[in-house]
């Protein structure tokens, strides 16, 4: 059975106001359908559900019943059946039997490879990210990251800082430092908006990058940034990235509350032809996993 054969009534159904209590932050969501969409039911009832869901559920994040989205949208259980099974399915929701439908706090995998998308790792399962921006800005490097990027660590770079989120929930605090040959080629708005690596390949061809993570807890400091407590288990990413010529183009440092994502790999055992073509990793200078203001 789909949406063209739905029943009259589920048609025609008028759709009642959100229930009341510890949900009643879905009320800012719109409820009503539009019933002349070639999009189906159960579809725009999905996306209704996405939007509810990233404005966080508080409580224990037990999520609406069948019953309450049938009499929140107007439509039969069948089809928020199918709404809640995609969602399901795309890791947004779960369900215990017997206790009812929950939102999934479990941890996102944010996966290495090429393309280092995670923006679009998100958005692929119906949470995408946002970014505030923190700061934007043509000033000195900072020594460790001047290391990096093979300047003097007097010399100016650009200073990127943002928060990177989803829905309410802080999935990491940025810093990036762009190398000053490369930092004309952002602007604020889109530092705003985009994926910085996405934004610099328009400028150079990306080659590689050089990956350090390490668990750390938060001091007073970090708590701040990610609003979590102090002592709080943190994930701590140092990262540079470099062009095909083998020059710097950005370095920087993420922390991440320990509880939001973890990072996934896959690691190749037989070396490429030709032998293994990676490039050493070059440690750094040792420092403390503090960034400068």
């Amino acid at each position: 059975m789909d949406e063209s054969t739905r029943k009259p009534a589920e048609a025609n159904a008028t759709t009642v106001a959100a229930p009341s209590g510890d949900k009643a932050h879905a009320d800012a969501v719109e409820h009503d359908l539009d019933r002349s969409s070639a999009l189906p039911l159960y579809a725009q009832v999905k996306r209704r559900l996405q939007a509810i869901i990233r404005t966080g559920v508080p409580g224990d994040g037990k999520f609406y019943s069948d019953q309450e989205l049938c009499a929140m949208f107007g439509v039969s259980r069948f089809t928020v059946r199918q709404a809640i099974q995609e969602l399901v399915a795309q890791g947004l929701l779960r369900r215990v039997q017997g206790q009812g439908t929950f939102v999934n706090t479990d941890k996102f995998d944010e996966i290495f490879g090429p393309q280092m998308d995670f923006k679009h790792q998100w958005e692929r399962i119906g949470r995408p990210l946002t970014f505030k921006l923190k700061r934007f800005a043509m000033l000195p490097c900072p020594e460790d990251m001047a290391f990096h990027l093979g300047i003097g660590a007097d010399q100016s770079v650009l200073h990127i800082e943002r928060v990177r989120q989803t829905g309410p929930t802080i999935a990491s605090y940025d810093f990036r430092y762009i190398h000053p040959d490369f930092a004309a080629s952002i602007t604020e708005a889109e530092a705003a908006r985009h994926s910085l690596l996405d934004l610099l390949a328009r400028r150079t061809s990306l080659s590689h990058a050089q990956n350090r993570l390490e668990a750390s807890l938060a001091d007073a400091r970090t708590a701040k940034l990610l609003g979590v407590a102090l002592d709080s288990p943190v994930m701590v990413r140092e990262l540079a990235y470099y062009c095909t010529e083998g020059l710097p183009v950005m370095a920087g440092r993420s922390y991440s509350p320990g509880g939001v994502l973890r990072h996934a790999f896959t690691v190749a055992l037989s070396p490429p032809a030709g032998g293994n073509t990676n490039p050493p990793v070059d440690p750094g200078p040792k420092t403390a996993l503090e960034d400068h203001d």
